[in-house]
């Protein structure tokens, strides 16, 4: 491995010369615009056929909303989606896609909206998320979904937003997560100060160590998997495989011939292995 990235004394490593290559998804791999795109054709598709409950608030703040896709069969599971964008991009219905194997598999699905920097903080983002899961619980008699039986997907950003919030369920009204499934995330956040990505952030590294999700406990009581793709950054290989070295993860998926984006690709075809085994946990 060469010495500028590795793990180091259970923490990810990144040569500060090397932060931005690692970091900066949409310039490693510039079709994002192509492969966003499809996702928003399919997304409106699926809402058109679906017809989620959309935007319902939350909070008062104007991100500060959610959609619901109701699998329409009752007392069934629950998936929170926390969307990616480097906590400073993004929207739900972008990621509205993913709903379709879930309800397929009569899984009731929030894709969850939240402030963005630089306006908002990151620190703000997870309370924001908190709030959004809250909300979700004290709902479940009126959304008509099982509240024993939770999982908690976000994507890059999402990803870090998703097992921030695990490591604290079941404090403060926050409801019992059965599952985590974190795909492409970031748990240990200074290896990204360096980059162009922390422009917006501003984060400094107390905030950035503060704000990691391998230096909280791992969550008690709960499946967490860990996704990547194969042909992603050797950064984010190392993210996954550091938390995995302190939590205990029940799977880890490198999706071969996908990269941070197209990975998600993956997630909404029924048929791969990573879907049909994530639907699977919930289920049971």
């Amino acid at each position: 491995m060469s010495d500028q990235q590795g793990i180091r004394s259970g923490r990810v490593y990144c040569d500060p010369a090397c932060s931005d290559k690692e970091y900066n998804l949409r310039a490693a791999f510039p079709h994002f615009t192509e492969v966003r795109a499809a996702w928003l054709q399919e997304s409106a598709a699926l809402q058109e056929q679906a017809r989620p409950r959309l935007d319902l608030a939350y909070g008062d703040a104007p991100l500060q909303t959610l959609d619901y896709y109701a699998c329409g069969q009752t007392k069934r599971p629950l998936l929170v989606f926390i969307h990616g964008g480097y906590w400073q991009g993004g929207d739900k219905f972008d990621y509205g896609f993913l709903a379709r194997p879930w309800l397929q598999a009569g899984i009731n699905v929030a894709s969850v909206n939240y402030s963005l920097a630089p306006a908002a903080r990151v620190e703000s983002m997870v309370l924001e998320v908190r709030q959004a899961m809250c909300w979700l619980a004290a709902q479940a008699t009126q959304l008509d979904y099982d509240p024993g039986r939770i999982a908690i997907m976000g994507h890059s950003a999402g990803g870090h937003l998703a097992a921030t919030i695990a490591a604290q369920a079941g404090q403060d009204g926050l409801p019992g997560i059965r599952h985590v499934f974190a795909v492409s995330g970031v748990f240990d956040l200074p290896p990204l100060l360096p980059s162009s990505i922390n422009d917006a952030l501003q984060l400094d590294l107390t905030r950035a160590e503060s704000l990691s999700p391998i230096t909280l406990p791992a969550p008690a009581r709960m499946q967490v998997r860990t996704l990547v793709g194969g042909n992603e950054t050797r950064q984010f290989h190392l993210q996954s495989q550091a938390l995995g070295q302190v939590w205990p993860i029940v799977a880890h998926y490198s999706v071969p011939d996908t990269d941070h984006f197209t990975i998600l690709n993956v997630l909404v075809d029924s048929t791969s292995q990573p879907t049909r085994d994530l639907v699977a946990a919930l289920l049971n």
